[in-house]
């Protein structure tokens, strides 16, 4: 026996429609006829029976037929179905076919299709929470919109009238300017305040003297003279205004001894790396001697090495040179020499070292030739720049003796005395 999936009640083969809870049975739409009245004359199996067909459906809340074969299932009603609690060939209350069924019992409920949970109350204080909730992300978005707007003035501020420095230099070191005491860097200045005093600054500090005004579009021109207050090594130059305007990005310097970097020396001295020659008169007591000074210039920092060659003929280069004599007692005598150089030239300062490494004369005498050799000695001149072009300074050398072959020996006293040389272009 077939039963209903809903309320359990029995129901006839083939029903499509419960007629006891009026729900649909095995997929029937709710508009769907029970029965085809011309099932029975397609589909298999015995024929209908009109008896059962036609039959007092169930007792239940609503009633309901099913239509007796040959009779027009969709002729009853609108739907194809009667109306709940209408018999087979009557009609509702006020004889309209169409009009919508009665409502169900009160006592009757359908079964939940699922659980539905209870509603809670509205808190309190969930508006105030959201209040404060959107306060907060109107006050972000504010400052987030501040920030930006200042972030962007500030850039503009920057990109477009930051003040500019820039260093020039006849000097330089690795491509950076380069200065020393007797110099001057050529700076030139932009963006900064119009017809404007400007201050420089070495390394954060003000330099003093220095006299620095903007013209009406705000640039300038100055000469920066390098003082024996400038330390030497690498600064920081940066400038302000009186609007306090300041460079931000300052120009890093080099500050060098007199001399290097290609620099003047002292007194307008030649650089370090320059190759000259100086005449030079010597002068000891009543002994006189002329010759020139050869500077060869090399790299920073080593200097220039400095030789000598004398006018009558001795060379400090290694190699024996002879000269010839007459002394106070007339006796004429020979004398080879064989000396070296060893002297430096830096910071406008010449020190000069001659070395005699062989000093053996030859005397002729009425008995003979006596020959008498010197032991090693030296003899040192140190001389500086007093302007561009002018050298003055003293040499000294210390005594030594001389060991005749006729058992002889004689002593030579220490040398004290001055030069002066001229720079020779």
């Amino acid at each position: 026996m077939q039963r209903c999936p809903h309320c359990g009640a029995a129901l006839p083969a083939d029903s499509h429609y419960c007629g006891q809870c009026g729900l649909p049975v095995y997929g029937a739409t709710p508009h769907e006829p029970t029965e085809r009245a011309d099932a029975g004359a397609h589909a298999p199996g015995p024929a209908l029976d009109p008896t059962r067909q036609a039959g007092p459906a169930p007792v239940g809340p609503y009633q309901g037929t099913v239509p007796a074969v040959g009779s027009d299932p969709y002729g009853m009603t609108k739907y194809g179905t009667p109306p709940y609690g209408v018999e087979p060939g009557t009609e509702p209350a006020g004889g309209d076919l169409f009009a919508p069924p009665p409502p169900p019992p009160s006592s009757f409920e359908y079964p939940p299709l699922y659980p539905i949970p209870p509603v809670p109350p509205a808190s309190r204080n969930q508006r105030p929470l959201r209040r404060r909730s959107l306060m907060l992300i109107g006050v972000v978005v504010v400052v987030l919109v501040v920030g930006g707007v200042l972030a962007a003035l500030n850039l503009l501020h920057v990109g477009q009238e930051q003040p500019q420095l820039r260093v020039s230099s006849a000097y330089h070191v690795g491509g950076l300017p380069a200065g020393a005491t007797g110099t001057s860097l050529q700076v030139s200045g932009q963006q900064f305040a119009s017809d404007s005093q400007v201050t420089f600054y070495l390394d954060g500090q003000p330099l003093p003297g220095v006299n620095a005004k903007t013209d009406r579009n705000g640039a300038l021109k100055v000469n920066l003279s390098v003082t024996s207050d400038w330390k030497v090594g690498q600064h920081t130059l940066t400038a302000a205004d009186a609007s306090n305007n300041r460079v931000q990005q300052g120009v890093t310097v080099v500050i060098v001894p007199q001399g290097q970097a290609h620099t003047p020396g002292p007194n307008g001295a030649p650089p370090d790396d320059a190759s000259f020659k100086v005449a030079f008169t010597a002068s000891s007591g009543s002994a006189i001697q002329s010759g020139t000074f050869t500077v060869t210039g090399h790299p920073d920092p080593a200097g220039g090495t400095v030789c000598a060659s004398y006018a009558n003929g001795m060379q400090d280069d290694g190699q024996p040179h002879t000269l010839s004599g007459v002394t106070s007692s007339g006796i004429r005598y020979q004398e080879t020499l064989v000396a070296s150089c060893q002297g430096t030239y830096r910071g406008g300062k010449i020190v000069y070292k001659e070395i005699y490494s062989q000093d053996l004369v030859v005397f002729e005498t009425s008995l003979g030739n006596v020959t008498c050799t010197a032991a090693p000695h030296t003899l040192q001149a140190e001389g500086s720049f007093v302007d561009a072009t002018h050298v003055k300074g003293t040499l000294s050398g210390p005594a030594y003796s001389y060991s005749c072959d006729d058992g002889s020996s004689s002593q030579v006293q220490a040398v004290t005395g001055t030069w002066e040389g001229q720079l020779l272009t």
